[in-house]
């Protein structure tokens, strides 16, 4: 790492604030800002007809394409709501997208109760929608279902769909092994298996060679009755399209895991384990925690302190990598969503212009000095970044194991810029709500994706806008410039626990206190 770190509390770089951008599209057009957190279809000319013969349909001739949707067509549930119908839903993904109706990338309670009879027919183990499943299923307390608690629930209480998310995971579904599994509700399918042609010969046939086999159905064979004169690639032998079809992979089996770790999938088992890394990555981090230091002292210091006083130094004691296959799943189908909702604005420039800009943030001090020391890149492109969280060593590993909590969000830090969780990028500004025990002191050092960032540089923000900007905006995450109102350092506020992952738990101790340049008189 270089040696001489600029300081963190100084320095600061212009940053634009602004309302939340008006979301609208062309006269006639159907405009969403994406789902699952605006990951689908951004944006379509025209909106077909609902086919009515639904997953039974067979027909292949590009007119009647062109004039229905079907559904595993982007535009199928939009169709459904014009036309006031009642979907075919073939994925938990389907499923949610059909709570989200504003592409929010959320769903409160009374849109999941549009789905909800539907989950109960398809597993008997959902109960009521009360208060109390309410709870489980909102799993960080903020509010709001997003689509990463929607899959473990649903994967939970086993309900017999796939989950969808192929096109969003690419070759991490099909490398696991699994297979691809009918979506049709009551199909029993698990394997897709193109269909074969119906052998004209029928029951009189005569033909032994396997290749024959192969390619030929036969009187008393499972896909006699759905078999046809022609083979056809794109349909399935349980009678279903390929296109109804989705990888079987659950659980931990649906995500690939970084090449470091220790524990990997092997299966559809979860893992969750602290691994202590080795002497060398503890140097690594050490760099990082020197790279990162201030001795610019704030209010919050004293108000959790007692003091304005700065350590001269921190040095780390002991590090552990938490690899917990749940939260990693999580922070996954995030990033993958923030990736492809980058990759259609760029698609699509003409409607990306209606948004906010999507500008990266590269100059975060963390991530700038992990890069430095030959560590895994991040993705700038969603502002993928790795950030300090303060806390005590009890909290830190009840948050690796069951992941931030964002209905206790505000309760240690404040709620400057909204009820999110707080992180640093500077260890001084963390260390600020580290606690000490054991004569040792905590932070976390977590991967967080940033994704469309609001941008806010005023004195006195309003925290419910900001909140609102996210929660139900375009924005993933705000970054509040303190650099420039104060000259003491830049806070990131994120409001949906799937948007990090806390990767690290450090142990360190304070250096000598004394009074800093940045000390009030």
């Amino acid at each position: 790492l270089p040696s001489a770190p600029p300081p963190v509390g100084h320095a600061p770089t212009a940053m634009a604030s602004g309302p939340s951008a008006s979301l609208s599209g062309p006269p006639g057009a159907s405009f969403s800002h994406f789902s699952m957190r605006r990951s689908t279809s951004m944006f379509s000319e025209k909106i077909r007809k609902v086919c009515p013969h639904g997953v039974a349909c067979y027909r292949r001739n590009p007119a009647h394409n062109n004039e229905f949707a079907h559904p595993a067509d982007h535009d199928y549930l939009e169709a459904c709501r014009l036309e006031d119908r009642d979907p075919e839903f073939i994925s938990i993904f389907s499923l949610f997208l059909w709570c989200d109706k504003d592409g929010s990338g959320k769903a409160g309670r009374e849109e999941m109760q549009n789905v909800w009879p539907k989950l109960q027919a398809l597993s008997p183990s959902i109960g009521a929608l009360d208060d109390k499943l309410w709870l489980v299923l909102d799993d960080d307390g903020n509010g709001y279902v997003n689509f990463s608690e929607f899959a473990e629930f649903t994967t939970k209480n086993k309900v017999n769909l796939p989950l969808g998310l192929d096109s969003l995971l690419g070759e991490a579904t099909t490398n696991s092994g699994a297979s691809l599994r009918c979506g049709v509700v009551n199909c029993f399918c698990t394997t897709f298996t193109e269909r074969r042609a119906r052998c004209k010969y029928g029951a009189t046939c005569y033909q032994k060679s396997p290749d024959h086999k192969k390619n030929f159905a036969h009187p008393g064979e499972p896909d006699w009755e759905a078999s046809k004169a022609a083979r056809y690639a794109e349909m399935c032998s349980c009678g279903h399209k390929k296109k109804l079809h989705a990888s079987s992979a659950t659980g931990s089996s649906t995500v690939d895991y970084p090449s470091y770790w220790t524990m990997t999938s092997g299966g559809e088992d979860e893992f969750n384990s602290f691994v202590p890394v080795d002497v060398d990555f503890l140097e690594k981090f050490q760099n990082l925690v020197d790279w990162s230091y201030s001795d610019v002292t704030t209010r919050d210091r004293l108000r959790h302190g007692g003091s304005w006083m700065v350590p001269r130094d921190f040095r780390v004691t002991s590090c552990l990598r938490n690899e917990n296959s749940k939260l990693w799943r999580k922070y996954t189908y995030a990033k993958k969503n923030l990736q492809k909702e980058k990759e259609l604005t760029i698609q699509n420039p003409e409607i990306a212009a209606q948004l906010p800009d999507y500008s990266v943030v590269d100059d975060v001090v963390t991530t700038k000095a992990w890069e430095a020391s030959h560590g895994e890149a991040l993705d700038e492109n969603v502002n993928e970044w790795y950030l300090w969280h303060g806390t005590s060593r009890s909290a830190a590993e009840n948050i690796c194991n069951h992941d931030f909590k964002l209905c206790l969000a505000g309760l240690a830090t404040g709620t400057l810029y909204g009820r999110g969780t707080y992180f640093a990028e500077s260890i001084t500004k963390a260390d600020e709500y580290a606690r000490v025990e054991d004569g040792n002191f905590t932070v976390l050092l977590c991967r967080v994706l940033g994704g469309r960032v609001r941008r806010c540089d005023v004195r006195e923000p309003d925290a419910e806008q900001l909140t609102l900007d996210c929660v139900e905006g375009p924005y993933d995450c705000v970054v509040g410039d303190r650099r420039k109102v104060s000259g003491t350092y830049r806070e990131f506020v994120i409001f949906d626990a799937e948007n990090v992952y806390p990767e690290y738990v450090l142990s360190y101790t304070r250096g000598e206190l004394f009074k800093s340049p940045s000390h009030p008189s």
